[in-house]
């Protein structure tokens, strides 16, 4: 039961927060012309949240001072990446950006082993190399007629993300040690409020949101996407607690999957809702990138 709890939580944080990314790419491409005006309405809904989960689950009368510094820690690695990734929804295509991030399971795995003594067998190996090499594949570009592959130019800033989330997923792991899962989102909620601050709290920016044409409309959909966002950060970390953090973070990354499967879903049916770019080839790349993450997550199912 107790493997089947982590297993489940990680399937459903990899839809939640899926559903969560396609909405990021819809707010920030279709109705938004720069950042700030989301990380302020972010802001303030990640400190009203988090002050919430505080007043309802406190922390404990005397938790770790290392697990109250992890947790801080990984929440600001985790607000940082969210940021540029925020940054890279704007400007590219959601089934493209996601995929390269999810490839943090691999920096999990060898930041778990020297930091939380978590060790992979063979099989778990196989199903991380095998997740993530699906998720890269997902996120290759055809040009030139489809004859020639390539990257992404934001590949290497996106990794230098899913490192961040490594680091956080580790963080919160050590952290979980004496504080709950909700003392972990209020830390959490707590660091991406101040970083999303950091980055947008200038004059010029509140004026732009106050000047948003269609403000309420446009702050109502950024926060039905923060709850969406919020179900999935509770999900990860009952999982993340309950489970090795290597395996868990391989689980999630099968987002790519669930992206890919959303978007062709809504490009036929609500065109023009997100920016996606199908052709037969690139959908057969990522075809075969699905099943190879979801030959990953099976051997996770069976031998994890």
């Amino acid at each position: 039961m107790h493997t089947l709890l982590w297993i489940v939580t990680s399937l459903a944080t990899a839809i939640v927060i899926s559903i969560a990314n396609i909405l990021d790419s819809h707010v920030l491409s279709k109705k938004l012309t720069g950042l700030s005006p989301y990380l302020l309405t972010m802001a303030v809904f990640q400190a009203v949240t988090a002050l919430i989960a505080l007043a309802i689950f406190p922390f404990p009368s005397a938790p770790r001072l290392a697990d109250i510094m992890a947790g801080i820690g990984g929440g600001l690695a985790n607000a940082v990446a969210l940021v540029i990734l925020l940054n890279a929804l704007q400007k590219g295509e959601v089934s493209r950006v996601i995929p390269v991030t999810s490839s943090f399971p691999i920096f999990v795995a060898l930041l778990s082993m020297p930091l939380l003594g978590e060790m992979l067998s063979f099989t778990g190996w196989l199903a991380v190399l095998l997740t993530v090499a699906g998720a890269v594949l997902i996120s290759l570009q055809l040009e030139g007629g489809g004859k020639k592959t390539k990257l992404q130019k934001s590949f290497l800033l996106l990794l230098f993300v899913a490192l961040l989330f490594s680091v956080s997923n580790i963080a919160y792991k050590y952290a979980m040690t004496t504080i709950s899962t909700w003392n972990t989102f209020t830390i959490n909620g707590i660091c991406i409020a101040a970083v999303a601050l950091i980055f947008s709290a200038r004059k010029k920016n509140i004026l732009e949101l106050k000047n948003l044409e269609q403000r309420n409309h446009k702050i109502g959909l950024i926060m039905g996407n923060q709850t969406v966002a919020a179900v999935g950060i509770v999900l990860s970390f009952i999982a993340i607690r309950s489970g090795p953090v290597a395996l868990v973070s391989t689980i999630m990354n099968i987002r790519p999957a669930f992206i890919l499967i959303f978007s062709l879903i809504i490009s036929r049916f609500y065109p023009g809702f997100i920016t996606e770019h199908m052709t037969r080839k690139t959908i057969l790349i990522k075809i075969i990138g699905i099943a190879m993450i979801t030959g990953g997550v099976a051997l996770i199912g069976l031998y994890g």
